[in-house]
């Protein structure tokens, strides 16, 4: 491996801060004029929402950047998840076909493509998923672009947890079981070899669908998914014990924990925050969805799933009711 490189800076002209991220953790090397590169964004919601999915001016700047270098650019993403969006309800509400157009990159909605089985035994559990063909065969250079965000399940939703939008069943909901090993396996097998967050805003107390929004007007990147979402936890002040899956990918070898050891642009602490993630009633009770497919299958794929959702509105809080009733629309 290489030098595990991190960028981390405030935004005062954004494509040169880009430019100058990429750089720093020599992009170059992974983007060759001839390589196929795919872009996984944020999508969790139909429009763009601050601190919630990823910018569309962050974007637009970056696919310019990559199509001066490569030929071909790919940007895709999945389906809502319990059928709640199309991956091109999405497209549409962050203007991608426009900016992809402009650009010249291809646009793709995963769900829509031939995936396969992958399993794996990771950190002595077998483990499964299913992935896109394209993603598998056609791809030279992965790159996330995930959003800097607390998570209510998994603590904090950074780079990994950003290719769990790479499962293109949108009841992809119905495996979260062994979720931390299962975005494990999907890293190892996609191996994200860019990451470029968005900072521009970041989404505090609550994530992945609402919460409160803080304006940063910050990028970070880096060479190795588990470096920048260690560096992203960091930032937000988020202890990595809660986060699961990226100290499992650790163990697994993907990438290092350990910041001292990672070469950076400057000293993260001067960007240190205190974030929370709290969860609601409704969350609470959805924990046992992530611990049995037995439940999970119960709640939201059976006979009894519109009963229980009609129960379930009884004790929603207000921004809970209120992504509802917006989905509901698509």
């Amino acid at each position: 491996m290489d030098d595990y490189l991190a960028y981390i800076s405030k935004i005062t002209d954004l494509k040169e801060d880009i430019k100058d991220s990429l750089e720093f953790i020599n992009w170059k090397d992974r983007v060759k004029s001839d390589s196929t590169v795919f872009v996984k964004p944020n999508f969790t919601y139909p429009y763009y929402k601050e601190g919630v999915t990823t910018s569309p001016d962050l974007i637009k700047s970056f696919l310019e950047i990559l199509k001066d270098r490569a030929d071909t650019v790919i940007l895709g993403e999945s389906d809502g998840g319990n059928h709640s969006f199309t991956a091109d309800d999405a497209f549409k509400g962050h203007n991608m076909p426009k900016i992809c157009k402009d650009a010249g990159v291809e646009l793709v909605n995963l769900s829509k493509l031939p995936s396969r089985k992958i399993e794996d035994n990771i950190q002595g559990k077998n483990v499964q998923v299913y992935l896109p063909d394209l993603l598998l065969n056609e791809v030279d250079c992965f790159i996330s672009m995930p959003v800097l965000k607390v998570h209510v399940m998994t603590s904090v939703t950074l780079s990994m947890k950003n290719l769990w939008g790479c499962y293109p069943d949108t009841m992809r909901g119905l495996y979260h079981k062994d979720l931390s090993r299962k975005l494990t396996l999907i890293t190892k097998v996609l191996n994200p070899q860019l990451v470029l967050m968005d900072a521009t805003y970041a989404l505090d107390g609550h994530g992945p669908m609402y919460g409160e929004p803080k304006k940063l007007d910050m990028i970070l990147s880096s060479n190795n998914p588990v470096v920048i979402d260690s560096l992203g936890s960091a930032v937000m002040g988020i202890p990595l014990k809660t986060a699961e899956h990226i100290l499992i990918a650790e163990k697994e070898g993907l990438g290092i924990t350990d910041l001292e050891r990672v070469k950076m642009n400057d000293d993260w602490k001067k960007f240190e925050m205190h974030f929370s993630s709290n969860k609601t009633i409704i969350d609470s009770l959805s924990v046992l969805l992530f611990k049995s497919e037995t439940i999970a299958k119960i709640v939201m794929d059976s006979p009894v799933t519109p009963l229980i959702y009609g129960i379930a509105k009884h004790f929603r809080n207000s921004d809970e009711k209120k992504v509802v009733q917006e989905l509901e629309k698509y």
